[in-house]
């Protein structure tokens, strides 16, 4: 079997993924540990609104990433040198819209290194943000087991709002057969209801007598272990496309432009809705603060007020420089997002909205219905 340098086919690479991948499994198996060298196949969904990383080399602040095609079209390797040594990473085009990054590397190299790639600006380069409902269905789907799941939040808009009573931050993990039943406990307790928000689960498949166990976070990072190279490729692409289908829908049924008919013009397509359970003080402050284009939403705006706790945002997207319109008021957001913008905005703002302020926040669409 060729070293991860020689590697050019994804027969190839799905060989060496599942050696690494058993091997890991049966030294937690056996020795409740990792050998020395030995880590878990980790695996990164990404959405893009560009065709591919060049081939050659990719600056990184501090580090070189490596771009060297492959003899299969749309499967490149990326080489990187870091503290550890060279590590190595394979993006697999899946379609026109999503890559997978595959690496053994240590996770907090390579979470460094995706995380470098995806937010300068305007790199057109995006997580696929799963939001709590998204990422809840994922751990309770009917054919796998729900064995643990994070909740992580963070106020960042505590001091602005004036949030004297409620929850600043919330973290725990919590593994074991009864993970739904905490999980759906902690959303009926009044006072953190509004901070559970889920930032990993952890689900157990088998497949004859092969398990997998994977870990799936709320920004598509899905970290493996078992005997199931495939089983883990397979929820990958289940993932991705269950979100490309809320993607699409957000993109082609509800982005707005116009168009001539007859002697006027009309409007088509619908607004989209982030209903707040939580009120917003201090209105000004928060919009400022929300359209700044810092991480992670990643928009910047021009800031409108209309009349008191109601304002009008002229908005770019950060990630690919799209314009995208809002009106914020207290209890809601109203995004318009323009024909032939990419809709990721929409998702990475509801998602993290729900992290940073109001975990019991929906996204709506026309007639009330809640997309996710």
């Amino acid at each position: 079997m060729p070293a991860f340098e020689y590697i050019n086919t994804r027969r190839e690479l799905k060989q060496m993924l599942r050696e690494r991948m058993v091997d890991s499994y049966d030294s937690v198996a056996t020795k409740q540990e990792l050998h020395d060298g030995q880590t878990y196949l980790k695996s990164y969904l990404i959405e893009s609104n560009r065709s591919s990383l060049s081939e050659g080399t990719v600056s990184l602040g501090d580090q070189q990433l490596h771009i060297s095609e492959t003899q299969e079209p749309g499967f490149v390797r990326a080489t990187a040198q870091t503290d550890d040594g060279r590590v190595y990473f394979f993006i697999d085009k899946l379609n026109e819209r999503f890559w997978s990054i595959h690496t053994v590397a240590k996770a907090t190299v390579s979470d460094k290194i995706i995380k470098r790639i995806i937010f300068p600006r305007f790199t057109e380069l995006d997580y696929p943000w799963l939001s709590n409902g998204f990422l809840e269905r994922v751990g309770k789907q009917p054919e796998a087991t729900f064995r643990a799941f994070s909740v992580k939040f963070e106020d960042e808009f505590h001091e602005i709002t004036e949030n004297s009573g409620g929850v600043e931050g919330l973290s725990m993990r919590l593994w074991g057969n009864s993970a739904d039943e905490v999980l759906d406990t902690l959303r009926t307790n009044q006072n953190i209801s509004g901070s559970t928000s889920l930032s990993n689960v952890g689900i157990k498949k088998e497949f004859g007598e092969r398990v997998l166990l994977s870990d799936i976070t709320y920004q598509s990072k899905f970290t493996a272990r078992g005997e199931s190279v495939e089983g883990h490729l397979s929820q990958v692409r289940n993932v991705m496309e269950d979100y490309y289908t809320i993607l699409d829908k957000v993109e082609n049924e509800y982005s707005m432009y116009t168009e001539r008919r007859g002697s006027g013009t009309h409007i088509d397509g619908h607004p989209l809705l982030i209903d707040f359970d939580r009120e917003i003080e201090n209105l000004r402050e928060f919009v400022d603060e929300l359209f700044s284009s810092t991480n992670p939403f990643r928009l910047w705006g021009i800031v409108d007020e209309v009349e008191e706790d109601y304002y009008t945002v002229a908005g770019v997207d950060m990630h690919t420089g799209d314009k995208i319109d809002f009106e914020v008021c207290p209890n809601w957001i109203r995004i318009y997002l323009p024909k032939g913008s990419c809709g990721n905005v929409v998702m990475r703002l509801y998602t993290n909205i729900q992290h940073y302020y109001d975990s019991k926040s929906t996204l709506e669409g026309e007639d009330s219905e809640q997309l996710i």
